[in-house]
């Protein structure tokens, strides 16, 4: 078994609504996850780790509408180390669309 590195999600802009922005082929796992808010206001971030054939809610979710402040740039410790099977996959939203920037890098298992 080995491991390649890869760019889970790559400088995506959120939306604010519940959108899939990646869907694993393979075991990933999630090594560290920035958001910077590019707005002038505070700006809430929402992310579920949902398995294969799922659908988003409050049993997989990992963070809730937490706060990121104007400019401000975050390092979410909630989602380190976490999981997702073949088909399992991220979905996040902001309350603000395009105002969100996103990298989530970690590792495939091949």
């Amino acid at each position: 078994m080995s491991t390649v590195p890869i760019a889970i999600v790559d400088g995506v802009p959120l939306t604010n609504a519940a959108v899939t922005y990646y869907t694993s082929t393979k075991r990933t796992v999630i090594q560290k996850a920035t958001f910077t808010n590019d707005d002038t206001g505070v700006v809430t971030v929402t992310i579920n780790l949902i398995t294969s054939g799922g659908s988003a809610g409050y049993a997989n979710r990992i963070t809730k509408e937490k706060p990121i402040g104007a400019g401000e740039t975050w390092s979410c410790p909630d989602i380190v180390n976490h999981e997702l099977e073949s088909g399992g996959f991220i979905s996040m939203l902001a309350s603000v669309t395009n105002k969100i920037g996103c990298r989530i890098s970690g590792y495939e298992v091949i």
